[in-house]
């Protein structure tokens, strides 16, 4: 017994040591400088480092150490070079964000090839819901687009209406509204669905021409502020 006992607080004087450590966590977040997002760095990056502090501060975290280090994120191509270059001396262990749709995808297609695990609150396409292939390392913390068609699904359901006109802005940029109103024409394709797209201004005439043989409309633009 003696011996068993001894042997047991030498276990313990081994482990202490590795109980103690902390392990790094290396957090990149991608964040547009530009103020007019309202997801902006200047509106999200406060939240962001209070939840560190939280974390921080937590005792159930007390294991980890998270290091949060921001980047631009300028809705083109900006994110992607920057996880890249970052990647070259170490991988990040979580990304959060991008938001925007076409910078978020070429993100979510390298974490995934280097299982880097992404949460974001856009990358709302429907092509993102795909879990089974490039972007299964994505969590998304907003309702899809495909949530508001469901909407006008029950909607059109409710008033028997079989035809639609879908009136959206394509900026042939970041295309929010294209991408917003792709989740209802997948949705709704069994029925007869019609689009206008304008990039500046739309035409009130040609608009009241296209609804002349759809029982309903949705419209949809963005702007931002």
């Amino acid at each position: 017994m003696p011996r068993a006992s001894a042997l047991r607080v030498y276990l313990f004087a081994l482990l202490l040591p590795l109980a103690t450590l902390a392990q790094d966590v290396e957090v990149l977040v991608f964040l547009p400088r530009n103020n007019s997002y309202p997801f902006s760095h200047a509106r999200v990056a406060p939240a962001i480092l209070y939840a560190q502090r939280r974390l921080r501060d937590a005792a159930r975290f007390a294991g980890f150490r998270f290091h949060v280090q921001f980047e631009d994120s300028d809705c083109v191509n900006g994110a992607m070079f920057a996880l890249v270059e970052r990647s070259c001396a170490r991988k990040p262990d979580l990304i959060l964000g991008p938001v925007c749709e076409y910078e978020a995808a070429a993100v979510v297609r390298l974490a995934s090839r280097w299982d880097v695990p992404v949460i974001s609150a856009g990358a709302l396409a429907a092509g993102f819901g795909d879990k089974r292939g490039e972007y299964s390392h994505l969590t998304r913390i907003a309702p899809p687009h495909v949530k508001m068609a469901e909407t006008f699904a029950a909607m059109f359901a409710h008033f028997a209406w079989r035809s639609a006109l879908l009136v959206y802005q394509d900026d042939k940029a970041e295309r929010n509204c294209y991408f917003t109103l792709e989740g209802v024409y997948h949705l709704m394709a069994d029925l007869h669905l019609q689009t206008y797209a304008f990039e500046e201004r739309a035409d009130p005439n040609d608009v009241l021409r296209n609804m002349l043989d759809c029982e309903g409309e949705v419209n949809y633009w963005l702007s931002r502020f």
